[in-house]
């Protein structure tokens, strides 16, 4: 993975997760793929930003990585200015894997979250401007670092 996302999640003391990357992109009247924990329900209408990235799929060591395994949730965070730091308290928990039903309707899928609407956030701080980033919570409670700020744009 790359350098601009998820780092430093480990599964054991010697190996650490890296990259994610995400984008904000803005879709008419269109809701999120993954749910929070709290699960609410996407704007009526106008515009939803989602948050949509891509999970990781190895450890920095080059570990190949399961995400239905490996990541228990995301945690998604907002600021007015792009300098996270870890006494941040997350904006909202995102499981990592959703279990949605079948198309038959008779058994379930499992499917990796990677996209969220930021309107569902229960409390979004005053600004034109914000900046969004996730780090992953693995199955052992470690967290990954940072990754990189992503600039929401809101009107």
């Amino acid at each position: 993975m790359d350098r601009g996302g998820l780092g430093m999640l480990h599964r054991s003391t010697s190996r650490w997760f890296a990259g994610l990357i995400a984008t904000i992109g803005l879709l008419a009247g269109c809701g999120g793929g993954g749910e929070a924990p709290q699960s609410q329900a996407p704007p009526a209408s106008g515009t939803a930003s989602v948050f949509a990235w891509s999970p990781p799929a190895t450890f920095n060591d080059n570990t190949p990585l399961n995400p239905a395994v490996d990541i228990d949730y995301y945690e998604l965070y907002l600021r007015r200015d792009p300098n996270f730091t870890d006494s941040d308290q997350p904006a909202v928990q995102i499981v990592a894997i959703a279990t949605l039903p079948s198309t038959d309707g008779r058994s379930v899928v499992k499917t990796s979250v990677t996209e969220f609407t930021l309107e569902q956030i229960p409390s979004i701080p005053a600004g034109n401007v914000l900046y969004v980033s996730m780090r992953a919570v693995g199955i052992d409670k470690q967290k990954s670092a940072f990754m990189s700020p992503v600039a929401w744009e809101r009107s």
